[in-house]
């Protein structure tokens, strides 16, 4: 039997090498290709939770807000008192179909920061007034006691302008 002379096998190194680059080359591609995706999706919940963030901000400004008055706001059609009459800011859907410059001209302004497209605004509507066998009469007439249930919704903007989270709360408040 004769051995295999180095000659005869030159090119079957070659291509076995170029295969093994080609599979190494796919997977470096496709790490990369994962690596894009999950910044993306990173930096989108990042977006979302700035967002969230300022809107929840808008419910507690708007809760402190409340909780600090010591006379009671007449709610209005258009929230003159930072108080509206409930369903008036619009029907439906209002606070997701209304633009961000609905928000900026109606809704009251909370403190925001450098990360979000704009600060969070809100909407205090008064839901209803419960009044059980609390009725005092003193003087010239009835004076009403009870608790006034307020609806709060909070617009919150991400780092970008198509970010946006809507957060809802009810606030209860007496006024004595």
């Amino acid at each position: 039997m004769r051995p295999t002379s180095i000659y005869s096998q030159r090119g079957v190194t070659l291509a076995v090498t170029l295969i093994f680059m080609f599979v190494l080359f796919l997977v470096g591609v496709s790490a990369v290709r994962v690596s894009l995706v999950e910044e993306k999706m990173t930096g989108n919940l990042r977006d979302k939770h700035i967002a969230f963030e300022a809107s929840e901000s808008g419910l507690v400004t708007a809760e402190e807000w409340l909780d600090g008055l010591h006379d009671y706001p007449e709610p209005t059609d258009a929230g003159v008192h930072q108080v509206w009459k409930l369903g008036l800011p619009g029907t439906g859907g209002w606070w997701k179909g209304n633009a961000k410059t609905w928000w900026t001209a109606n809704g009251v302004a909370a403190a925001g920061n450098t990360l979000q497209y704009a600060a969070p605004r809100y909407i205090i509507e008064e839901r209803s007034f419960s009044q059980k066998g609390e009725n005092l009469v003193m003087g010239d007439g009835p004076v009403k006691q009870g608790k006034f249930y307020y609806q709060i919704t909070s617009r919150g903007h991400g780092g970008a302008g198509n970010t946006r989270v809507h957060l809802r709360s009810t606030f209860v408040k007496r006024y004595d």
